[in-house]
């Protein structure tokens, strides 16, 4: 669980260094079973920066070939978007590309707000590689207190690193309305474990009946919201992807973004973003940068030019306007390497704001 990072609530220490060798959940072991449940990573758009370093910021689980369970605040946010991935392999820095799919939009509950209605779906560009956890329709009883939960996810261990599928045991502690708590014994989600599944068993089977979504400064309780209570809400995207996938436009590189209108992300191809320019209108540009066009091929940046994304290529990414002398500018006056510096806040800007 991201402990109420993403909304607002408090802080929490700077995250540690990726390595090859991360863990799971706190009090928990590692876990090769659970597919279904994966790592949600934000994908960069800069040229030369690995995926397989992308650090996870939430879990989610596959309830249907394209369609990613997880908590609202997981979801991209509008106001800073970015392109995001679903991985599903044991270890997130591991996974070959078939285990790497992109999300190509995002939902979340038009009642989310802090605390509250914490649940939304990541719908993928593709079939997930494995197959969906199925979901089950009963009402979640009061009579579960004192029963033993598994939790799932890549999120922090005892020693702070990410990346790896974990499971540990948790105990229900209340059941509210549209919530229920855990107690660690001794498993217990902590950061990067939200939006990943809370399994409990019923008849002899494990069935997934939570959504994580916050707890305290320590991970040893945790808040998750029920899934019964949001049937409705699941099954009408359900509905809706299975009668038509959403799709995005085709990336052309070759185009004059800048020029191209949108009024919201799904008018962008995959990869970027609807965003507004200095003088109002809005154009498509690459996800978590400003406005700007493609520009010729490159292998790493040019002087205060990114290189970034571009499909299967590398291109430099160029401001929609340019100063004389060949600074780059968004406002009137601003240099080159300011442009740069705004560039990668942005970046940075929508990074944090999924933490």
């Amino acid at each position: 669980m991201l402990l109420l990072v993403a909304m607002g609530a408090c802080g929490v220490s700077p995250e540690p260094a990726l390595t090859m060798e991360r863990q799971a959940v706190i009090g928990g072991v590692l876990e090769l079973g659970f597919p279904a449940v994966g790592a949600i990573v934000p994908v960069s758009p800069i040229c030369g920066e690995p995926v397989e370093a992308s650090r996870v910021i939430c879990t989610g689980t596959l309830i249907a070939p394209r369609i990613v369970l997880t908590a609202a605040h997981c979801v991209e946010n509008a106001d800073a978007p970015q392109v995001l991935s679903v991985v599903f392999a044991p270890e997130s820095a591991q996974a070959v590309a078939r285990e790497r799919v992109r999300a190509v939009e995002g939902r979340l509950h038009p009642a989310w707000r802090a605390g509250e209605n914490d649940i939304g779906v990541l719908i993928l560009a593709e079939d997930a590689p494995v197959a969906p956890v199925p979901l089950d329709g009963a009402a979640l009883s009061a009579d579960i207190v004192g029963q033993a939960t598994r939790v799932v996810g890549f999120g922090i261990d005892e020693q702070g690193r990410t990346g790896s599928r974990r499971s540990g045991t948790a105990r229900v502690t209340a059941v509210a309305a549209g919530t229920f708590s855990l107690g660690a014994a001794p498993g217990m989600s902590c950061g990067g474990d939200s939006g990943g599944p809370v399994f409990l068993e019923v008849d002899g089977v494990e069935r997934i009946v939570g959504v994580t979504s916050f707890g305290d400064l320590v991970c040893t309780t945790g808040t998750n919201t029920r899934i019964d209570v949001h049937a409705a809400f699941i099954q009408a995207i359900l509905d809706e992807v299975a009668q038509a996938p959403p799709t995005r436009p085709p990336l052309n590189p070759s185009g004059d973004a800048c020029t191209a209108r949108c009024e919201g992300h799904a008018d962008c191809p995959l990869g970027m973003a609807c965003v507004t320019q200095p003088e109002g209108e809005k154009s498509c540009a690459v996800a978590g940068l400003e406005a700007g066009r493609f520009g010729v091929s490159c292998t790493g940046p040019d002087g205060d030019r990114l290189c970034v994304r571009a499909g299967e290529a590398c291109r430099l990414w160029l401001p929609c306007i340019e100063e004389d002398g060949g600074g780059c500018s968004v406002t009137g006056g601003s240099s080159g390497a300011m442009l740069t510096f705004a560039a990668l806040l942005a970046l940075a800007v929508g990074l944090r704001r999924l933490r």
